[in-house]
């Protein structure tokens, strides 16, 4: 079952915070351009894990929406718009990561995950996000 944009406003508003209706059009142009409400969801995922990375490093990072809206444009721009596209470039992502030893100290305790962005059902938690971490 894909995720509808009622469940990426609520995943935006469980990790990031309140979403005004201007960033909903906003988020619902780029549906109109394409891009899947999995993969939406997956740049609000990106821009959570960016954020604990830094934190390991001792730096605070602020997740603004624009920082957001950022990646799905570029995602855009580089035809990741589907699941199927989303799950190629994460694993060339990793995959080019692991080749070169991984680019910062911290890469073993922040390497993202496949299972970070797959959806699956299960029978206690409903929610079609429910691969996220609190």
């Amino acid at each position: 079952m894909e995720p509808r944009m009622e469940d990426v406003f609520a995943l935006y508003e469980q990790k990031v915070g309140p979403l005004s209706s201007a960033q909903k059009e906003k988020l619902v142009a780029a549906q109109d351009e394409g891009m899947s409400p999995f993969v939406i969801g997956c740049a609000i995922l990106r821009a959570r894990q960016e954020q604990r990375r830094r934190r390991l490093q001792g730096k605070n990072m602020h997740i603004s929406f624009n920082y957001i809206y950022r990646i799905i444009e570029d995602w855009l721009l580089h035809g990741i718009t589907t699941e199927e596209h989303f799950r190629a470039y994460w694993s060339a992502l990793n995959e080019d990561k692991h080749k070169n030893g991984g680019d910062r100290p911290h890469a073993a305790q922040t390497k993202i995950r496949r299972e970070d962005f797959t959806y699956t059902e299960t029978e206690q938690d409903l929610s079609l996000f429910s691969f996220l971490d609190d």
